[in-house]
Order: structure tokens, then sequence, then C-alpha cells
């Protein structure tokens, strides 16, 4: 059975275990605390979109600890490959169940409970879920799919702001920043569907991929919440001038327009 002493005994875990690679690798601390920050922010994100469908305690601490522990590879794939890019270095959803297996961080928990804290840090970052007959595997994977793009477009809004004053090639995947838009990200885009990693050739596909996560959102709450945050038009403000982008923007706003007019909450 999870409990609040138990979810915050893996909030003190997180920080120690964060606080060893800075110590070790001071020269890359500055991504590794965006990391943790991140992190940390995403298991605030969860919480706020168990709370609006209203999940029972347990619930919404197994989402909690999804949510901190998600991206827990990332501090061992980012100190052994300096780079956040899966296909130049390691699938780190995978490195992170590797982590939180190694360190036995979950072992006072149910199989059951194991599992599907497991299996969801595993579809975070996938393009599709991975088909499950587990149903709570397939929700909790979708509530850390939501939390975790919401804190994504706050990170990634608040660099495109700042950008000028400093470049920061890891968070933007080393990908070239130039006025290109690949044929293949457009026409997803264009289509609602979500842009795959493998098409991005440039920043700006990079900048329609995250525009595009739009349509993979799962919870209304995710929606409102990303139209009250404004996080696409600041997106957009970085974006060049152009007809596609300008097809991009109209696609956008509709579907904000028809997904919100539906519900409230």
């Amino acid at each position: 059975m999870i409990s609040q002493s138990l979810v915050s005994s893996y909030k003190i875990w997180f920080d120690n275990y964060v606080d060893q690679f800075i110590q070790q690798y001071p020269d890359l601390a500055e991504n590794i605390e965006i990391k943790a920050d991140h992190s940390r922010k995403v298991c605030a994100e969860i919480a706020g979109i168990a709370h609006s469908l209203s999940l029972n305690e347990e619930d919404s601490l197994i989402a909690e600890t999804i949510g901190l522990f998600h991206d827990i590879g990332r501090f061992r794939q980012y100190v052994k490959y300096h780079t956040f890019s899966d296909s130049k270095s390691q699938n780190h959803s995978e490195l992170g169940v590797e982590v939180l297996k190694e360190n036995k961080v979950l072992n006072d928990l149910s199989n059951d409970t194991q599992e599907i804290i497991f299996k969801s840090i595993i579809n975070h970052s996938r393009a599709e879920i991975i088909p499950d007959i587990n149903e709570k595997v397939i929700f909790f994977s979708r509530l850390i799919r939501d939390a975790d793009k919401l804190d994504i477009w706050r990170l990634i809004t608040e660099y495109y702001m700042v950008k000028e004053q400093g470049e920061n090639k890891t968070l933007e995947l080393e990908l070239p920043d130039n006025h290109k838009i690949s044929d293949e990200v457009f026409e997803a885009i264009i289509n609602k569907q979500i842009v795959l990693k493998e098409s991005m050739q440039t920043l700006n596909d990079f900048k329609l991929l995250q525009i595009g996560w739009l349509f993979d959102l799962n919870f209304n709450y995710s929606i409102h919440r990303l139209y009250e945050k404004n996080y696409l038009d600041k997106i957009f403000q970085t974006l060049p001038k152009s007809e596609k982008v300008s097809q991009i923007k109209d696609i956008v706003s509709d579907y904000f327009k028809e997904r919100i007019e539906t519900f409230t909450y």
C-alpha cells in the first residue's frame, strides 16, 4: 500500500540521487538541475490532473510517484552521453526503470503497483502507448504523458524567451537552427498527427513537434491548462512567418475552440 510518508521518502531519495550527479559532475550541473526541476514540476502537474479527476488517495500517490520518477534515467543518460537525445544515446525511459530496479526504490510496493509505475514510465516518451490488458497501466500512462507535456511546454517556452542571452544546445537536441520546416513534420501537424522524432531535421521541426503534442492530450484539464498558460502562442512567436506556420496556427486555434467549448470542469 502506497502512503504519503512513502512518497515523501521517494522525494528525499530523488533529491539525494540528483545531488550525487551534481557533486560528481559540476560542469554538467546546469542541465542536471533543469531536469531535476522538471521532474518535481511534473509531479505537481500530475497531482493537478489527478485532483481534477477526483482520484482516490492511493491512485493520486501512484500518479505523483510516476511523475517524480518518469525522467530518473535522464541523469545517467546525460553524464554518460552528454545529450538528452535518445536516438543519439539510450532510451531514457528504459534506463529509468533500470535505475529504479537497481536501487530497489519501489520494493515496498506490491508487484502490481510497481508494474503500473514501470510501464507508465516506459510509455511516457513513446510516440504511442503500448497496448496493455491492464486498464490502470493505460490510464496512468495517459496521466504522465499529459503532465510531462505540460511542464515541457513551460520549460521550453521559458528557454525560447531568453535564448538570445545564451543558447543551450542540449535542450535543442543539437538540431540546426534555420528557417526550414520539413515536409513530413508539416504534413503530420496538418493532419493532427503526432510528429515522429525521427522526422525532425531542424529546431523548427522540434518546435512543431512540441506544438503537435496538443493533439495527444488525454484530459480536459490538460487542454484547458495549456490554453490558459498560452504556451503554444509563445512557441509560434519564435517560428518564422510563413504560409506553413499560418496554416498550422489556424488548425491549432480551431482545435482549441472545438475542445474547450465542449467541456467545463
